[in-house]
């Protein structure tokens, strides 16, 4: 069980690969386009993406901790997705290319960069500390992004 875990935590395995937290952001924009093209409204469908990934990354977060010895690995990227899907559930991007990038963008920037006591977060224990500056920085993303979706409209 502790492999399977381990494989969803990595995003079936994109965190093994350099610049993994960056595939994972950019491996969820893809659902955007899939969520689109669906009858059901989009800001629905990218919450409960949102709450699947927080479920993953919980259940999966302190196992893959464990395994890899580390807190907060960067090879865990179930966060990322997360986080994206919750920026895409506060400024769906349809089939707005530019404001899917900006969210992309403005997630990439908040969770790198770690501002406003986004590091803080991560001292919760286990799985919560991986994945709370993750969702908070994909609702500042979201949030900025929404209030530019005029700006970005296509």
């Amino acid at each position: 069980m502790k492999p399977m875990r381990l494989f969803l935590a990595t995003g079936l395995g994109l965190g093994r690969f350099p610049f993994g937290g960056s595939l994972a952001s950019l491996a969820a924009c893809f659902f955007a386009v899939v969520v689109a093209d669906t009858a059901l409204p989009d800001r629905l469908e990218f919450a409960a993406l949102a709450i699947l990934g927080s479920v993953v990354c919980l259940a999966t977060g302190g196992v893959a901790e464990r395994a890899l010895g580390r807190k907060d690995p960067t090879e865990v990227v179930a966060d990322e997705f997360a986080g994206m899907w919750l920026a895409f559930a506060i400024a769906p991007p349809g089939r707005n290319l530019a404001l899917m990038f900006a969210v992309f963008g403005l997630f990439r920037l908040f969770d790198g960069v770690k501002p406003l006591g986004l590091k803080k977060l991560q001292a919760a224990p286990g799985a919560v500390g991986i994945l709370l500056d993750d969702l908070v920085a994909g609702a500042i993303a979201g949030g900025i992004a929404l209030a530019l979706s005029g700006v970005l409209a296509g």
